[in-house]
């Protein structure tokens, strides 16, 4: 459901930001085929947090794919931006 959402905006011409945080990165980082649906979304590298990433022991996998960062900052500059956020 959020990759099609996301395609759906993005293609509809809104800008969106996407961010793995906590199990979410697990599922992702052991899934091939979710990792490519990510990549399809046209030049949108999504986040996932660096902390929740060091603390699952999965840094290693997410990295080639996803920008780690520590999210609740982004998180809070996104939504001083303008953004809203949506959780699935």
């Amino acid at each position: 459901m959020p990759l099609n959402f996301s395609k759906t905006q993005t293609e509809a011409g809104n800008e969106i930001r996407i961010i793995l945080w906590g199990p979410s990165e697990r599922t992702i980082a052991n899934n091939e085929t979710l990792k490519e649906s990510y990549k399809s979304l046209g030049g949108i590298k999504p986040k996932a947090c660096v902390n929740s990433a060091k603390a699952q022991g999965i840094v290693e996998k997410l990295s080639k794919d996803f920008e780690l960062i520590p999210v609740g900052e982004y998180i809070a500059k996104s939504i001083g931006e303008g953004y809203v956020t949506i959780t699935f």
